[in-house]
């Protein structure tokens, strides 16, 4: 899963190093919440989700690697919003 991951995501500086499962969350968490944009060009969670979600699907890897890492933005999506509503 981390290397289809970096397949995706290659060119970033914060997976050039290796990396583990929890880094892969972390960064995912990181792009769902838009951290890195100017806050008056954030985009909302929903749509980050949406372009994650669509950057897997269109994506070259194999049905299985894209199974894999679109339970693990699934699964970070849901522990935002939750913790978004609370």
């Amino acid at each position: 899963m981390i290397e289809a991951f970096k397949m995706i995501y290659k060119n970033r500086i914060s997976i050039e190093r290796d990396i583990t499962e929890e880094d892969v969350r972390s960064i995912i968490k990181s792009e769902l919440l838009d951290e890195f944009t100017h806050p008056r060009v954030k985009l909302s969670i929903e749509r980050k989700l949406s372009m994650a979600l669509a950057r897997v699907n269109n994506s070259n890897l194999s049905q299985i690697q894209k199974e894999m890492i679109l339970s693990v933005i699934n699964e970070e999506y849901v522990k935002l919003s939750i913790g978004l509503k609370n």
